[in-house]
């Protein structure tokens, strides 16, 4: 879920925020998106965070450029019919790099825009979509900087789909695609200007591909046993059409298609790269794994570390090492394909989020941050403040168990957290730097004795020797 950012002073937000809630040890979001520049930098974005960062590798020296349009500010609402309200949410979605130009390109999250930012100058340029943009992780750019976005109506409108052409200037040229109400869409380009857009319309029951040539949309006859859903398009460095859909992972070459199976059951594959000499590299969102299908078609598996969940972005570097990020981590992580072995590169709290977590800004929680300390020693119970959003779920052992107290009151999220809970319960261990680690990204004023008292209730009942 993603934090709502706040850039007004702080008398208005004690104001604004009344209803506002701050994770105190809840979810860090990695990296939505990963890319290495021709000089090795390795750059990301963070769709719960407006800004793009560099990472230098061989210094650790990591950069951040913020966009300087100030941000709306609201808090995310609960209902039971519509979930959370995503009205004023905004962050970064996908990246591009044009390196012979010095351009990166994003989305702004849930919006109608497109971000270019100008390397030479550090300046960041707006420009309108029509309609909502569909895009994340990888942007496609071809041989020539130009951007290909999908756009289309949003939330449950109808109204064509368009596949649009931004230039490195800006301009933008609109095809449009005689689709209505598709979900699920993914565009790919090839170096040349070969494109490719996969979506699923609502009234059918297995989804579409369609081939772009000449400026015309063509639609492609897919193999029976593709399903509704394809997750991802990627073009490799070969030409060649790469799609994900399901547990499987599915290769275009001289018009035919091949379906590789990966060995996880239920790995769901989902972010796919390769590494210009034939090797398509892939997340497993649920596996826990990064997987490689070899140029002779073998598949080998890579397990992430075990204390981390669902990769999410990737990308393979000039040297053949694997670039990756995770659900709950703000690390990035790197894969040496030769010895199995990940190496993590610590990155720091984004400056803007970082001091809106610390004035407790930010949202989907269900304590006031500044309340946490006092009320922990007031009472084991956890007591929602009036006029709160109450929990959706309690702790196991909930309110006579100290340590579910405590969890409550200090950690839990009406979010993330319970699906954090749920998932990692069978295959963790101990909790300790785990919540370590979200306490002090969060800069959350937990008392040493009730952090004990977290991790000692988390390795009680949510570890792999309850499951």
């Amino acid at each position: 879920m993603k934090k709502i950012l706040y850039w007004l002073s702080a008398a208005l937000l004690a104001v604004l925020t009344q209803n506002c809630f701050a994770a105190a040890c809840g979810p860090v979001y990695g990296a939505d998106s990963i890319a290495q520049d021709k000089d090795g930098n390795i750059w990301v974005a963070h769709y719960e965070d407006v800004r793009l960062g560099r990472l230098e590798p061989n210094s650790g020296r990591f950069e951040e450029y913020l966009p300087t349009t100030q941000a709306n500010s609201s808090v995310l609402n609960w209902n039971d019919k519509d979930g959370f309200s995503y009205k004023f949410d905004f962050g970064f979605n996908g990246l591009a790099l044009d390196d012979k130009r010095g351009l990166v390109w994003s989305l702004i999250f849930n919006s109608d825009k497109v971000i270019r930012f100008s390397r030479s100058d550090r300046l960041f340029t707006e420009i309108e979509l029509p309609g909502r943009s569909f895009g994340r992780f990888v942007l496609p750019i071809d041989g020539e900087g130009n951007l290909w976005i999908l756009a289309g109506p949003c939330c449950g409108q109808e109204g064509a789909m368009q596949l649009v052409k931004i230039s490195p200037d800006a301009s933008k040229q609109i095809f449009p695609l005689e689709v209505k109400r598709a979900i699920a869409p993914s565009v790919a380009f090839a170096g040349n200007g070969q494109g490719w857009v996969s979506l699923t319309q609502d009234d059918e029951k297995q989804a579409a591909l369609y081939a772009f040539r000449d400026q015309r949309f063509e639609r492609i006859t897919l193999p029976s046993e593709i399903g509704r859903i394809i997750t991802r398009l990627h073009v490799d460095a070969q030409g060649d059409l790469w799609l994900a859909e399901g547990d499987a992972i599915w290769r275009l070459h001289d018009n035919e298609f091949k379906r590789y199976t990966i060995p996880t059951p239920g790995a769901h594959p989902s972010v796919l790269a390769d590494d210009g000499q034939g090797n398509l590299w892939f997340t497993e969102w649920r596996g826990n794994k990064i997987g490689r299908i070899a140029v002779g078609g073998e598949v080998s598996e890579f397990p992430i570390p075990s204390e981390e969940e669902s990769p999410l972005a990737l990308t393979v570097a000039a040297d053949g090492k694997v670039w990756f990020s995770t659900m709950f981590n703000y690390d990035l992580f790197r894969l040496d394909p030769a010895t199995g072995n990940i190496q993590s590169f610590p990155l720091p709290a984004p400056s803007n989020w970082s001091k809106n977590a610390a004035a407790g800004l930010s949202a989907c929680v269900i304590k006031p941050k500044d309340a946490l300390t006092l009320a922990a020693k007031a009472s084991p119970v956890a007591v929602a403040p009036a006029g709160t959003t109450p929990p959706l779920r309690h702790p196991k052992g909930y309110p006579a168990e100290p340590g579910a107290a405590a969890f409550e009151q200090n950690c839990h999220t009406a979010c993330h957290s319970w699906y954090r809970m749920d998932k990692a319960a069978s295959r963790r261990s101990d909790w300790r730097p785990t919540v370590e680690r979200m306490i002090d990204f969060n800069k959350a004023a937990i008392a040493i004795e009730q952090r004990e008292l977290i991790v000692d209730y988390l390795n009680r009942h949510y570890t792999m020797a309850k499951h």
